[in-house]
């Protein structure tokens, strides 16, 4: 199930109502699963109790008990289903015979989306991977994954046989997209959305912004797209050789 809505909590609540699993017992951890995001969206990792999560999903808390070790424990099932089944699965179905800045600027717009409407559970993550080493395992899966299916699809395009230093400018611009991503949405910095401010920037006009780039390293040969904001016209100008 591939979604559009950037809310995570909204696709988990689709997914149970439209596939809901046959035994009880699937039903009431999913229902747990929902209620657990909904806490951890709101106080976060830190701040979340078991009781919470049980009274958030209308059950008794001995029965959380029942599904999970402890909150970790259920914390780690939610984020999880976010990054495999949320985050990587819609930018890995995308067209491959679309034009590459297309293809690069949909999936830039819809991470930053996807930080913008779960900005709790984005905290979470980077909380969790800080304490937790078998979810901090989860993250670097799910990036070597992101990012390996980034490098393929650009090597095919190109005829590149050896893959990995396109993996590492891949490396390098997903770790700049992930400090924007801190910078913009999960831990704001006001000196960077004055700045944002001052250039009359917004989510698009930062992903057009940071697509250029991943144009401009991974596919140097392709042109800009005529339908640019005035914004990141603008960038592309500064930076870009004339």
């Amino acid at each position: 199930m591939v979604s559009e809505n950037p809310c995570f909590i909204t696709f988990l609540k689709d997914r149970l109502a439209q596939n809901p699993p046959s035994q009880k017992g699937a039903r009431t951890r999913e229902r747990l699963k929902i209620a657990a995001a909904e806490v951890l969206e709101e106080k976060g990792y830190l701040a979340t109790k078991a009781g919470d999560i049980a009274a958030r999903a209308g059950v008794a808390e001995g029965s959380f008990y029942i599904y999970f070790k402890d909150k970790t424990d259920s914390t780690i099932a939610v984020l999880t289903t976010l990054l495999d089944d949320f985050v990587l699965l819609p930018s890995q179905s995308a067209d491959t015979s679309e034009h590459p800045f297309k293809a690069i600027r949909r999936a830039n717009r819809r991470w930053i989306s996807v930080a913008r409407a779960n900005p709790g559970l984005m905290r979470c993550v980077l909380q969790l991977g800080d304490e937790n080493p078998d979810f901090a395992a989860v993250i670097q899966r799910a990036n070597r994954t992101w990012l390996g299916h980034v490098a393929r699809s650009v090597a095919r395009r190109r005829g590149i046989i050896d893959q990995a230093p396109t993996l590492f400018v891949v490396y390098l611009l997903g770790a700049m997209m992930d400090d924007l991503l801190r910078k913009l949405i999960i831990y704001p910095d006001r000196d960077f959305l004055a700045l944002l401010q001052s250039l009359h920037g917004d989510d698009d006009m930062v992903a057009d912004a940071t697509s250029v780039l991943w144009l401009r390293l991974l596919h140097p040969e392709e042109t800009l797209p005529r339908d640019l904001s005035r914004a990141a016209k603008a960038f592309a100008n500064a930076i870009l050789p004339r």
